[in-house]
């Protein structure tokens, strides 16, 4: 039966520890370490994410984003007290986004509603396309629309349950790979050392540490049933 309200079914089909959640991690897995060329623009797309999060949460006016090999979050912060603070939040935020949004869709998973992880993905991914700046910022929300939103409409309740498992597999595997080569994403830590005067090693550490935290909470969040975040 497909349809939009099998999304809400999907809420009854077993994922934790089950063969769904094994196989989407597997396949994700094959995606984030075998084809990471395409993957990395995903990968992109969810931590600039959590920095658009960020400026929302503070009640800042979002400008746009741009999305390619190195990519930017525009805001209009200027003009306003406590900019290094907002500045250094929006950085934080692009750093964790992708395995901290990982983590809260394995959550919503063990909690019984991964309905909620894809209704989550295509809604924020539509917002997205209404501040994208370029053509590929515009393109990776507008195919996640597509497939998820496919998926929620006209998938069965067993292939929804593997789409919300993949979603947070790849958020969770691509952002701790992702946390070990934040110096080639264009300066990272050493911009936030200028900010902050903490020096940028410590900031590296920490993005791997929450990365890492955030796979393996997440990671037993999927695969063994009952357990839970103390």
């Amino acid at each position: 039966m497909g349809g939009l309200g099998v999304g809400l079914g999907v809420n009854d089909v077993p994922i934790v520890g089950q063969p769904v959640a094994f196989g989407a991690g597997f396949i994700a897995l094959l995606v984030v370490c075998f084809s990471m060329y395409v993957a990395r623009y995903f990968y992109f797309y969810a931590s600039t994410g959590g920095a658009l999060l960020v400026l929302v949460g503070l009640a800042r006016p979002v400008a746009g984003y741009t999305l390619g090999d190195e990519h930017r979050v525009f805001a209009s912060i200027v003009g306003f007290v406590g900019g290094r603070t907002a500045l250094v939040l929006q950085a934080i935020g692009n750093y964790v986004g992708a395995p901290l949004l990982g983590l809260a869709s394995a959550a919503l998973i063990a909690v019984g509603n991964p309905w909620a992880v894809l209704f989550g993905a295509t809604f924020l991914s539509l917002l997205a396309l209404l501040v994208a700046l370029n053509p590929l910022a515009f393109t990776i929300p507008l195919l996640v629309v597509l497939g998820l939103g496919a998926t929620l409409f006209y998938g069965s309740g067993a292939q929804q349950a593997f789409a919300a498992a993949f979603v947070a597999w790849f958020l969770l595997l691509a952002g701790t790979l992702g946390a070990f080569r934040i110096p080639g994403l264009g300066g990272g830590p050493n911009t936030l050392a200028g900010k902050t005067f903490i020096p940028g090693f410590l900031w590296q550490l920490l993005f791997i540490g929450v990365a890492i935290v955030a796979l393996i909470v997440g990671g037993q969040l999927l695969l063994r049933p009952g357990y839970d975040i103390v």
